[in-house]
């Protein structure tokens, strides 16, 4: 199968980027990876060095894996940086709409069915961030950006507000032709504007990471930090934020960085709420809000903590 006609029946079940890779993790992430884990930057994350097997061998995945499809989608809503002046709500940006995990399923629903189809004896298993593996590696691989100094992958024409998915199969597909050129050059704004100063280049310590703090850490902020989470209450969007990659598309533009899926914007019930309403929300309302939303992922005790800390 031809990466053209692949990425054809992708663009129409709405996914904006596609590429194709061998699947296997470059020597040179390996070492990375080691060496990430080597420093415990994955703080209450165990799971990363627990799972390292399959995530660098493709290990336990019910078949093994020769090739892989990468798709994208950008999730940022046009009006998002408006919604956060007025709101004084700080969460970032992929969170406020649908669970990004169900959509990019039901999006893909259709590839996989058509790819089965036309290889009846193939196997395909798709990933929205549900297998161990390095998704961020095995997209650039795929030719669907480079990984930034800020650890995440940009697109020349897309920047890096889009979610990935992998389809992992043992057919031998074609490969994207090459991967893109890094592009960060000497610039350094992600690095100087991240408030805890979690990132170094392309490396990031999760555990002062303000993403990994209000989702991830089972702990309150460490005194160190404490009064630098800058009013983030889900998430951090700062180094994506201000990365040259991501600057508003002008009219006429051939770049395009916001999303066109209905699900990844705003949802109605958060225009109703601000950060004073959302510290005095009762635990039965935070669940109805948060419970089509990735926000769900946390507890409403860990919202409630990150509110304080905020």
């Amino acid at each position: 199968m031809q990466l053209d006609e692949i990425r054809t029946k992708a663009e129409e079940c709405g996914f904006d980027l596609c590429g194709m890779a061998e699947a296997k993790v470059p020597e040179a992430d390996k070492q990375n990876i080691h060496a990430w884990i080597a420093k415990h930057f994955y703080g209450d994350m165990h799971w990363y060095p627990e799972r390292n097997h399959i995530r660098l061998d493709f290990a336990n995945l019910g078949f093994i894996p020769k090739s892989l499809i990468a798709l994208a989608c950008r999730y940022k809503d046009s009006g998002y940086d408006s919604f956060v002046q007025q709101k004084q709500i700080k969460i970032s940006s992929y969170a406020l709409g649908k669970d990004y995990h169900k959509v990019l399923r039901r999006k893909a629903k259709p590839l996989l069915r058509w790819l089965q189809e036309k290889n009846p004896k193939a196997k395909f298993r798709q990933s929205v961030d549900s297998l161990p593996v390095p998704e961020k590696v095995l997209a650039r691989e795929a030719g669907l950006g480079w990984i930034g100094k800020n650890t995440n992958l940009i697109h020349p024409k897309q920047g890096s507000f889009f979610f990935l998915s992998l389809v992992l199969t043992d057919l031998e597909l074609q490969a994207t032709t090459k991967p893109i050129t890094d592009r960060c050059g000497k610039c350094r704004a992600c690095l100087d504007a991240c408030p805890t100063q979690a990132l170094q280049p392309y490396q990031i310590d999760a555990r002062k990471c303000i993403s990994y703090l209000t989702i991830e850490s089972q702990q309150d902020v460490p005194k160190n930090l404490q009064g630098k989470l800058e009013n983030w209450i889900y998430g951090c969007d700062i180094c994506q934020e201000v990365c040259p990659w991501n600057r508003p598309v002008r009219p006429g533009s051939e770049r395009a960085i916001y999303t066109e899926e209905k699900d990844f914007l705003i949802g109605e019930a958060w225009n109703k709420l601000d950060k004073e309403n959302l510290a005095s929300i009762s635990e039965q309302d935070f669940t109805e809000l948060s419970q089509e939303s990735a926000i769900s992922r946390i507890s409403y005790e860990r919202f409630q903590r990150n509110i304080r800390n905020s």
